[in-house]
């Protein structure tokens, strides 16, 4: 299964009906790996395997499958991208989950799948996806600590610093349940550990790119 990271957040964030609302994918941009999804590929998956036919495609989170925040009620193809829309479980990881999202600690979304049919583009310099075999659609955290789960939206040290931040808020003040309280902590020392020194580097007035930060993070977490 291959997996493919849109910088795109959530939607909406209904916490009194457990709904959230957001894209997996997002059309017509060229990604890191040299491909352009097309509307369109999702088309015959969503049909055949969605919500409302045999719910097949899972919702995740971060690529994990033993972490289902909630089931899919709703998957469609508009002009931004393929939009969803999910009702949170009942279960911890759900009510979490929603708190979550809702502190931006997870922030970012993916999906998993298989290409069916693809065509070069010389023009564009870029593989056209034009029909894929969806499996999942995950959210994810902003710096995950699976590897598994691609780095998004990391244009910066400070971006990182932020994120840092807000799951230290998080850690303190959230109700969420105590084991998410302690995966959380833990990562979050880990992630200090790691970043640290690149404070320290860019304090040298040494720059740091969105690469090395994202090679870093993943060096040290996966």
């Amino acid at each position: 299964m291959a997996i493919k990271s849109a910088n795109i957040g959530f939607k909406d964030i209904d916490l009194k009906q457990g709904i959230v609302t957001g894209y997996f994918a997002h059309f017509g941009s060229l990604d890191s790996d040299g491909d352009i999804v097309e509307q369109g590929a999702f088309k015959k998956s969503i049909q055949e395997r969605g919500p409302s036919s045999k719910q097949l495609i899972k919702w995740l989170l971060d690529h994990d499958k033993t972490k289902v925040p909630g089931t899919l009620t709703e998957l469609s193809e508009d002009n931004i991208g393929l939009y969803y829309a999910g009702k949170a479980g009942r279960h911890t990881l759900g009510r979490d989950f929603l708190l979550m999202a809702e502190d931006g600690i997870i922030n970012q979304h993916s999906f998993g799948f298989r290409t069916i049919k693809e065509q070069y583009d010389e023009q564009a310099r870029a593989n056209r996806i034009k029909e894929v075999m969806l499996y999942e659609g995950s959210s994810i955290q902003f710096l995950g600590a699976n590897e598994n789960t691609p780095i998004v939206g990391v244009k910066s040290l400070e971006d990182a610093l932020e994120y840092i931040e807000k799951l230290k808020k998080f850690v303190n003040t959230s109700n969420a349940t105590d084991e998410t309280l302690k995966a959380l902590d833990i990562q979050l020392k880990s992630l200090q550990i790691i970043i640290e020194p690149l404070v320290n580097t860019q304090k040298e007035e040494k720059p740091i790119t969105a690469e090395m930060l994202k090679s870093t993070i993943l060096k040290n977490l996966c």
